[in-house]
């Protein structure tokens, strides 16, 4: 995981702990095909711990290798929380053929707890094969976050 402030990039070993502050600062979270890999059509993956009153203004996907594998007919991915698998970022297209910054989003942005850390998700789905027969995948997971004073 890396931590981007006005591009500059800095290492952080946990960026969902420390690093953040009320300034809102870019996470970027990679995640590959064998990250979502299961027996199933859906997955869902624990990608950022927010922190209390950590705030989560955006979040966009970007695709740098098009997931892609046996019988897989879509692939998509999404960022939100159990329960609301889509809650910060509606499934974005990350299918073979599709590599452009996919930048949908959805209209909340929000702060989770005053008093908990949260799990952050991405959740992926595919129609007709399961997520275990992808060969190939990669996408950058940025989330724009800060902390609430």
């Amino acid at each position: 995981m890396a931590l981007y402030t006005k591009k500059r990039l800095f290492s952080d070993g946990n960026p969902g702990q420390s690093g953040i502050s009320t300034t809102p600062q870019w996470v970027k979270i990679t995640k590959t095909f064998t990250d979502f890999s299961t027996a199933a059509l859906t997955n869902s993956i624990s990608i950022y711990t927010l922190p209390i009153k950590g705030y989560i203004h955006d979040v966009k996907i970007v695709p740098t290798t098009a997931f892609s594998g046996g019988a897989i007919a879509t692939y998509t991915i999404s960022v939100g929380i159990t329960g609301s698998t889509a809650k910060y970022c509606v499934a974005n297209n990350v299918f073979t053929g599709n590599t452009t910054v996919n930048a949908v989003h959805t209209a909340i942005a929000a702060m989770e707890s005053n008093s908990a850390t949260a799990d952050i998700k991405a959740t992926a789905t595919t129609t007709v094969g399961n997520l275990s027969v992808a060969t190939a995948g990669s996408a950058d997971i940025y989330i724009l976050v800060s902390i609430v004073s």
